[in-house]
């Protein structure tokens, strides 16, 4: 076990910028604040058309090119320039949109149990070779490994992105536990039509375990993730598996 933790542990693959963005439509009137892990860039290619003029979209694509028009904003896809970057804070999208819109517009982003993202981005941030390693491990040395992992404290924060002086500054959420009906309750919300068969995963999961997010935690690892998510899972109260993982008490006999 021990070349695998050192592996992990020496040659983290680094942060990198991911390829979605926020949008905007003055048509409807809402912003779309896009969060890590959450299946951030299937609810922004749903939502697309709507910022849009409808003689410019050319489908449904991972990748596209800016559009800022009287209609809205779609950011780039696939690249990291532009003044709509990836993962702007609501301090930085209020900023450019003015304060005006942002106070205007139906504000709304995707959240997830930081347990399980936390999790989905440990496989995310693997290298090809190492994720295929722990694929055919026993599940123990991959829990080590993500405990291992976790010392590095790489965690996919993202509440910046939708809370200004540490409260949130969104009107809704949808859950990635409940994205269907959540997704559905805000196009209802938008007077946007619901249409489930365009809501498709174009970034699927990259890990390769069929165990639950909870078997990867020890009282360590949980502890870490715990503290680290702490306002999340208490805003959203998400459950705190961290008791579930204390060291039981010895017996006394």
């Amino acid at each position: 076990m021990a070349p695998l933790l050192t592996w992990s542990l020496a040659a983290p693959r680094m942060l990198k910028r991911a390829s979605g963005r926020m949008l905007l439509s003055h048509i409807c009137k809402f912003i779309y604040l896009k969060t890590r892990k959450t299946a951030g860039t299937s609810l922004e290619i749903y939502f697309e058309p709507f910022c849009i003029d409808p003689k410019n979209y050319n489908g449904e694509n991972h990748h596209r090119d800016s559009a800022v028009s009287e209609w809205g904003i779609v950011g780039t896809r696939g690249k990291a320039e532009g003044p709509w970057f990836n993962h702007m804070s609501a301090a930085q999208v209020r900023a450019g949109v003015g304060e005006q819109i942002w106070e205007d517009y139906f504000k709304f982003c995707a959240v997830r149990n930081p347990f399980d993202k936390t999790v989905s981005y440990f496989w995310h941030e693997l290298t090809p070779e190492l994720r295929q390693r722990l694929r055919e491990v026993d599940f123990s040395e991959v829990r080590a490994a993500f405990d291992a992992w976790t010392e590095l404290r790489r965690f996919p924060f993202d509440a910046f992105i939708y809370t200004l002086d540490g409260a949130a500054a969104v009107d809704d959420f949808i859950r990635y536990e409940h994205m269907q009906a959540d997704t559905s309750r805000i196009c209802r919300a938008l007077n946007i039509p619901w249409q489930p068969e365009r809501l498709r995963r174009y970034k699927g999961d990259m890990r390769l375990r069929s165990e639950g997010f909870e078997e990867y935690y020890t009282p360590a690892s949980a502890a870490r993730v715990a503290k680290a998510f702490a306002w999340e899972l208490e805003f959203f109260q998400y459950p705190d598996i961290t008791a579930h993982h204390a060291p039981r008490p010895r017996s006394s006999t």
